[in-house]
């Protein structure tokens, strides 16, 4: 399984047989030697849940983007593809934790009509990331603003991203394009953590 090997650099790999033979499977070995590497990374399991549908509305997959976002889905996208009788279709994919991957399930069918739907363990690797607030300027009300900050295994920061609704709450409460407060928090983030 993939969990079993971390994110190593490999110096060695060795191969082994042994004397006995088993119907079922090779007796045979492996050994791989290496230094692991910390890029801040983590190897994390999640599913994919996917199906295929080709008689739902536009209206029906936003809802349906919502309600899988709401009963916990880590993340969910629609793929155009052409299906049977080259009718436009989606794939609509999900991705979950296991606990909560049988209740999505169960969104998806009711929500959808679907009659199945595929499900595969997988792994990713991601980034170490933190939260930090930001705090306006009184031009723009002193709101807080959360920035989703990732960094590499040295604890530096590699990448930083403002998050969306807490931009959009100043930019509603401002009446300044979302754009431009986007613009500011990255100068403001700047400023503060270099």
């Amino acid at each position: 399984a993939l969990t079993e090997y971390p994110l190593i650099r490999v110096s060695m790999t060795g191969y082994g047989a042994g004397f006995r033979e088993f119907k079922e499977f090779p007796n045979v070995t492996r050994i791989i030697v290496g230094e692991i590497l910390d890029r801040g990374t983590k190897m994390e399991e999640i599913f994919l849940i996917e199906t295929n549908l080709d008689d739902v509305t536009g209206e029906t997959l936003g809802y349906l983007m919502g309600k899988l976002f709401d009963e916990g889905a880590r993340d969910v996208c629609f793929i155009p593809v052409y299906s049977k009788k080259n009718r436009p279709a989606h794939i609509v994919r999900v991705m979950v934790d296991e606990e909560k991957m049988e209740r999505l399930v169960e969104v998806l069918v009711k929500e959808t009509g679907s009659l199945g739907v595929r499900i595969e363990k997988s792994h990713r690797y991601v980034l170490d990331r933190e939260n930090v607030e930001v705090k306006l300027s009184s031009e723009l009300g002193q709101e807080i603003v959360r920035v989703k900050v990732a960094k590499d295994g040295e604890g530096k920061i590699i990448n930083f991203k403002p998050e969306y609704e807490d931009v959009k709450r100043v930019a509603e409460k401002t009446g300044k394009p979302l754009k431009d407060v986007f613009e500011i928090v990255k100068h403001i983030f700047r400023e503060q953590y270099g």
